[in-house]
């Protein structure tokens, strides 16, 4: 209890001496008494009225959001199932988190990392049985693009998730994270403008299970930044399927 008061002072200090600047406009930012961690990073005008959460009615197969009804699989997800269980956002692709997006990823906006890590643990929470998982594996980048970038960000997602389990269960984590079970061992293009077969075809033995021991007979958690077709992490999942692993589901910030 203290240890949380200092804190909370602490970060107040803070705000006082270094304000919060609006990554969308660049206005400085008030404190805010909500508990949203967007606020530290858009003025409402930046952040809109509403976030877009990720909620029902959706596919259970691949995610995909519908305008109502209950829960049902979609067209493609019958007529051509994907290699993973299923697949659950903390946010739809769309407004300030579009934007947001964008800024963590291509303009390296890392401050961004923490608001996201704590909406996308929370999806984990509602959307999945924690204690299910033997694993959770975060999409590698090829090295020649995570050079160019710096960092892999969906790592970054998850990097503090045994933290945040362990604050939210009193527990260590029954998982760990694994940033070797899966490799990404050929460099693709950007899958931005490409359609659903040319997206396949770039993402052709991207992936590889050096250590096939690590994921046989394991329950994995796949997690990316965006799902949008899903080749990115239908190859992925297939990969460490054909490894053993005893079945892969998909979490992702953000559901295109």
């Amino acid at each position: 209890m203290i240890k949380k008061l200092a804190k909370g002072i602490g970060a107040g200090v803070c705000r006082l001496i270094f304000p919060n600047k609006c990554l969308g406009c660049g206005k400085y930012i008030k404190a805010s008494a909500e508990d949203n961690p967007l606020d530290v990073c858009f003025c409402p005008t930046c952040r809109g009225e509403a976030l877009p959460v990720f909620d029902h009615p959706f596919c259970p197969g691949c995610g995909r959001c519908f305008e109502a009804g209950p829960d049902h699989l979609c067209g493609s997800c019958l007529e051509t199932p994907m290699a993973m269980n299923g697949v659950r956002a903390a946010f739809e692709y769309k407004g300030v988190i579009q934007k947001a997006l964008g800024l963590f990823k291509y303009q390296s906006k890392l401050s961004l990392a923490r608001p996201f890590e704590r909406y996308l643990f929370k999806a984990f929470a509602t959307h999945f049985d924690m204690d299910s998982f033997h694993l959770i594996v975060p999409i590698p980048l090829h090295g020649s693009k995570a050079k160019d970038r710096g960092f892999n960000q969906s790592y970054f997602l998850v990097r503090n998730f045994p933290r945040l389990y362990t604050d939210e269960c009193d527990r260590p984590a029954p998982w760990r994270i694994d940033i070797g079970a899966l490799l990404r061992v050929r460099a693709t293009v950007s899958q931005t403008g490409l359609d659903i077969k040319e997206r396949k075809k770039n993402l052709s033995n991207a992936f590889s299970c050096p250590k096939p021991d690590l994921v046989k007979c394991k329950k994995i958690l796949l997690v990316d930044d965006v799902f949008t077709t899903g080749s990115t992490c239908n190859a992925a999942a297939q990969t460490l399927l054909d490894a053993g692993a005893d079945g892969v589901w998909v979490l992702v910030l953000a559901r295109a």
